[in-house]
């Protein structure tokens, strides 16, 4: 058996054009019998059967060969669309992200077969100026996957991205210290918006998740984060459905909001809508109005950062102030992998050895009295 790739030879836009027509572009040839003499057999596959097909072949004959045709003709288009099949039951956002990512790495090597690129030449595109780092990042990343998983189920011998990395370099994200935190939650123009600012600056809830919580989500003290606000029933990752201890000095806020309402009830419920949870634009307000407040009495005045930011304050006030490991900070905040928090707010965290020391000192120190 051989299979042949019809493309082979074509520019880009001969290729571009048969694939808009949808024409077939790989083609298995094999003979019915034994010795020249067997009557040839072709067959002809569009892009996304000829994997299947080659799994197949070498699963039904057994033959090396066949198996090594299969990984040598095998795309980088097959691999992503495994990949993203396999991760399609993430919330919609996600998956819309995942896609966006990938279309990057199509553009690049989607008709390439694994085998004939190479580590420098990912290297290379990884490296390119005319995308963000962050970008770069994601897509490298989206490529990573998708052959890492060929490489698992023995549709590609070796991973060429492995090792190649994407640095995106100290990210400073604005922020509050935990003083003018409190004052602008202590400006709030209502209730609302006091309880709303303590949970996103006090509690690192994201501003939709904050947004989508219900009168039942807080139970004996805890607060269940489980939507994302992002048009789904789920939140961003599986870790981010999460429950967390509300602080004494958050408790009494939402206590109120609550109230004696059914459970189903928006706990931060429109003022101009009825039956309808806050909006975007009220959370953006609500910050505003706030720190306009806030710095009438101030001689200093606090500079004003948008809604996200009261996250990454959250963030810097647990792990600089507050002196949290980075771990129970990755969990409160729902991050997919603690390595997210480790890039995004290791600076923050508290350096040297020192504390660590101390501390063991003084638990050494209380087992001997």
């Amino acid at each position: 058996m051989t299979v042949h790739d019809l493309w082979s030879g074509l520019s880009k836009g001969e290729i571009a054009e048969r694939r808009q027509a949808g024409r077939d572009r790989w083609q298995r040839r094999w003979r019915d019998g034994v010795g020249r003499g067997a009557p040839q057999r072709k067959q002809s596959y569009k892009e996304h059967l000829k994997a299947q097909a080659y799994l197949d072949d070498a699963n039904q004959m057994q033959n090396p060969k066949a198996q090594r045709i299969r990984r040598e003709s095998l795309t980088v288009n097959t691999l992503l669309d495994r990949h993203l099949a396999a991760k399609a039951d993430r919330a919609p956002k996600t998956v819309e992200a995942d896609m966006h990512h990938a279309q990057g790495v199509r553009d690049q090597f989607g008709d390439r077969s694994v085998s004939t690129i190479d580590t420098t030449e990912i290297e290379i595109w990884s490296q390119r100026r005319d995308l963000a780092r962050s970008s770069r990042k994601k897509q490298l990343e989206m490529l990573r996957a998708a052959i890492k998983r060929g490489v698992r189920d023995g549709l590609v011998e070796s991973d060429p991205s492995d090792g190649i990395v994407v640095s995106l370099g100290h990210q400073e994200f604005p922020h509050w210290s935990s003083a003018e935190l409190m004052a602008v939650i202590a400006s709030a123009a209502s209730e609302r918006e006091r309880a709303l600012l303590s949970v996103l600056g006090l509690m690192g809830l994201r501003a939709g998740e904050a947004r989508s919580l219900v009168v039942g989500d807080l139970v004996d003290g805890q607060l269940r984060v489980k939507n994302s606000g992002g048009d789904s029933d789920t939140t961003k990752t599986r870790a981010s459905r999460r429950v967390l201890p509300v602080p004494a000095v958050v408790l009494p806020l939402l206590e109120q909001q609550a109230g004696a309402r059914p459970r189903s009830a928006w706990m931060f419920e429109s003022p101009r809508l009825p039956g309808h949870a806050v909006g975007k634009r009220y959370l953006s307000d609500a910050v505003t109005r706030a720190v306009s407040r806030a710095n009438q009495s101030r001689s200093e005045p606090i500079s004003r950062i948008n809604v996200h930011g009261l996250r990454h304050t959250f963030a810097a006030i647990a792990l600089s102030e507050a002196h949290s490991d980075l771990l129970s900070v990755s969990r409160a905040m729902g991050h997919a992998r603690p390595s997210v928090t480790l890039d995004r707010y290791g600076h923050l965290a508290p350096a040297g050895l020192a504390p660590l020391m101390a501390q063991i000192d003084r638990i050494a120190a209380g087992t001997q009295n």
